[in-house]
């Protein structure tokens, strides 16, 4: 599946992109994430399909933090396509490739981490290969996170109230 990069560049300036929105919260999220995100994954296949730009996300109800499936020609959140143009050759045509991608403060310094999962085509046709790939990315990803929560926890130790009698 390809995209000339000025066609793509426009598509998603355009919203001609077909969207899927699931919720759930961060313990649902964490104790099942292959379950919380397998809507998403059958949703960007179905997309592919139909040769489709798509984009699913999945709110944590509970947190700041989402995870996404992204199509794209290249690994910057959708949000960001006006960039493409600086960095690529907009007249020649790119593969599409399916992008993994969690937005939350706890995860790196910028808030965002995105990877790539497989191309389009591979992430229809070897399926179970590209579901592992989302498997072991987001079991890293709620490592991180719940490291970020764990040391949270322990920098955030309340110290006694200064003693505000003089002696």
């Amino acid at each position: 599946m390809k995209r000339e990069v000025q066609a793509f560049i426009d598509a998603v300036a355009d919203d001609k992109i077909e969207h899927f929105t699931a919720e759930t919260t961060q313990a649902k999220f964490f104790a099942d994430p292959d379950g919380a995100m397998a809507p998403l994954a059958a949703f960007m296949r179905d997309q592919i399909g139909a040769d489709n730009l798509a984009q699913a996300l999945l709110k944590l109800t509970d947190t700041e933090a989402s995870v996404r499936l992204e199509l794209s020609v290249i690994n910057l959140p959708l949000q960001d396509t006006k960039t493409v143009g600086k960095i690529m050759e907009t007249d020649e045509e790119r593969e599409l490739n399916v992008y993994a991608v969690i937005e939350t403060p706890d995860i790196n310094v910028s808030g965002l981490r995105i990877d790539a999962l497989a191309p389009a085509t591979t992430y229809v046709e070897q399926a179970a290969t590209a579901d592992q790939s989302l498997h072991d990315w987001l079991g890293l990803q709620i490592e991180k996170l719940q490291a970020a929560e764990t040391n949270k926890e322990a920098t955030d130790v309340k110290k006694p109230a200064a003693d505000t009698k003089k002696k």
